[in-house]
């Protein structure tokens, strides 16, 4: 049973919208990276090392939990579960929780499209970055 008001809203309606939240930030900041790596071969100049890092593990949690979800209930996606779980929950809740998941496996899909460029266009890769570190550096310096 799904509650189209927004006048109810629960503890459970809050934590997951809000982890929603935070799984489409996380995308978000992946496939900014991706599109700078296919249009440059660098990621983007104004983005931290550190947070294009934490950006990337969160969406590996996100959609391997996705993925998880899904072997186990047998097809049934994020929204279904959490609601079945913990609802009813907020239409508006269950909306962001589809978008995230949505956003995430995006974002895999992104990063493969990213990496095949990145092979494709004959780049150097340094290790696991999918780009070349040296040249990277070369332009960030000049």
């Amino acid at each position: 049973q799904r509650i189209p008001s927004a006048v109810y809203s629960r503890r459970e309606d809050n934590l997951f919208s809000g982890l929603a939240e935070i799984g489409m930030g996380f995308s978000i900041g992946v496939l900014w990276s991706e599109y700078s790596i296919i249009m440059t071969g660098c990621g983007p100049p104004n983005f931290s090392d550190f947070l294009e890092r934490i950006c990337y593990q969160g969406v590996i949690v996100l959609a391997g939990l996705a993925l998880f979800n899904r072997i186990v209930t047998l097809g049934k996606g994020l929204e279904e579960t959490t609601n079945e779980l913990f609802g009813p929950l907020l239409e508006s809740t269950l909306w962001q929780v589809r978008a995230a998941e949505y956003a995430g496996s995006l974002a895999v899909l992104g990063s493969v499209v990213a990496l095949a460029v990145q092979i494709q266009s004959g780049a150097s890769m340094d290790g696991l970055s999918g780009i070349d570190i040296s040249l990277c550096r070369a332009i960030r310096d000049l």
